[in-house]
């Protein structure tokens, strides 16, 4: 027998404004994971379409400012994230309410953020309660946190699927991310199956040495450029013997920038046995976030790269 409950959304004000039946997927102490179709016509919100057959997997908190929701298509493709900043659900064993606070944010599956309803909810903070305003803002930092997290979780997932699917392996060569490319790549349990292991070429005696970089790219193209982040990239193909390479060099700051090469430029290589690409970024960003960025853009190149060959 599905196990099902009366969802019931509230605004900041307790006024009802819709309620449905869901599946319950999972709940504890703190938390109720549910399930829903989108049974209404469809609605084009700009930055994703809910449209009839979608599904829509939410977990609300008893114990957080927030609630999250996965949306998939009818055919299982993921759409993306959304969530409200709302305040701690109330649930009973067949009901559960919650009271939305007009401040949300959603997540693209490339891991894209945007907050939405800034006006609506600059409106009503004239009648929330003080804390309550400094708690929905800061809220936004926390989930931000967490909509990455669960956004590398899904990514590793994906790899880890095509990676598998062609029995290939993975290595990294990383400069001015430090390892933190392959500390990503291995997040994921079993990763072991197809992660070999990486070289952090911080020096470019080992970009040389180790990987394989050219004197000549070096000297006429630096270590951050186009060309060393290829040449990285097949490298530790070679010295690991791997299937997948993937590589990032580039100027994590708060110095060594010029206006040619300004703090934050990176390169992004990936080598496979069907496709090479570089990608160039420029962050704007103080140095750990920096390699961040450069480390979750690997993860994104290196999806696109297995999934598009």
């Amino acid at each position: 027998m599905i196990d099902t409950m009366l969802i019931r959304k509230l605004d900041y004000r307790g006024v009802e404004k819709a309620h449905f039946d869901a599946e319950v997927l999972a709940r504890d102490e703190h938390s109720v994971m549910i399930r829903a179709n989108w049974t209404r016509p469809t609605v084009d919100l700009g930055f994703v379409r809910f449209e009839r057959g979608d599904v829509l997997r939410e977990t609300f908190y008893n114990d957080r400012w927030y609630n999250v929701f996965e949306v998939f298509s009818s055919a299982g493709a993921r759409k993306g994230w959304y969530c409200d900043i709302a305040r701690p659900a109330r649930f009973s064993a067949d009901q559960l309410e919650w009271e939305d606070l007009l401040l949300d944010i959603w997540m693209a599956p490339d891991g894209s953020m945007q907050v939405l309803d800034e006006d609506e909810f600059e409106a009503a903070a004239p009648h929330l309660h003080e804390v309550e305003r400094l708690v929905a803002r800061q809220t936004l930092d926390v989930l931000r946190a967490e909509l990455l997290r669960r956004w590398r979780a899904d990514v590793n997932e994906r790899i880890a699927v095509k990676l598998t699917q062609r029995g290939w392996s993975i290595g990294t060569a990383e400069s001015c991310t430090g390892g933190l490319i392959g500390d990503e790549l291995t997040n994921r349990a079993g990763s072991s199956a197809y992660f070999l292991g990486g070289i952090i070429s911080y020096d470019n005696r080992v970009k040389a040495q180790a990987l394989g970089v050219r004197v000549e790219t070096l000297a006429q193209h630096g270590a951050v450029s186009e060309q060393c982040a290829v040449e990285m990239a097949r490298g530790v193909r070679a010295a690991l013997s791997l299937d997948v390479g993937v590589s990032a060099t580039g100027i994590a700051g708060p110095g060594g920038g010029t206006p040619e090469k300004p703090v934050g430029l990176v390169y992004i290589g990936v080598s496979t046995p069907l496709v090479e690409r570089v990608e160039r970024h420029v962050w704007n960003d103080e140095r750990v976030n920096n390699k961040r960025q450069t480390a979750d853009a690997a993860l994104r190149l290196v999806l696109d790269c297995l999934e598009s060959n």
